[in-house]
């Protein structure tokens, strides 16, 4: 990427994050880029510790793989608080899967919350 287009908040972060790792490397970069933006005094070692958003942590969706006999077929993303009907319905209506399943009839549809859907033809 270029680097002009990276925030300097983010790279400050990224240097304060990095320091107990590599020391001496972002040192040296908190310097040079102080030197060049003056609006944060003192050592990279007397900064505070970035603070998280804990709500961006959260995942909304979660990806589901879809088997046939066993045998991985897709990847399909979900909502995580999808039922197992609903995971059911949103695999029976992929289109590579309808393909796959075409003219053949289903036994049985195992479903694992939040990892899996194997479906046994």
């Amino acid at each position: 990427t270029n680097a002009e287009s990276i925030p300097v908040s983010a790279v400050r972060a990224f240097l304060i994050l990095l320091n107990p790792f590599a020391p001496h490397l972002s040192s040296e970069l908190w310097e040079k880029l102080n030197a060049k933006f003056r609006d944060v005094r003192g050592d990279i070692t007397e900064q505070k510790w970035p603070a998280y958003d804990e709500q961006l942590l959260v995942e909304d969706e979660v990806e589901i793989v879809v088997q046939i006999n066993g045998k991985v077929r897709d990847r399909i993303r979900l909502s995580i608080l999808a039922t197992e009907d609903e995971m059911k319905a949103a695999a029976l209506a992929n289109p590579k899967i309808q393909q796959l399943i075409a003219g053949r009839a289903i036994r049985k549809i195992v479903v694992v919350p939040k990892k899996l859907i194997n479906i046994v033809i």
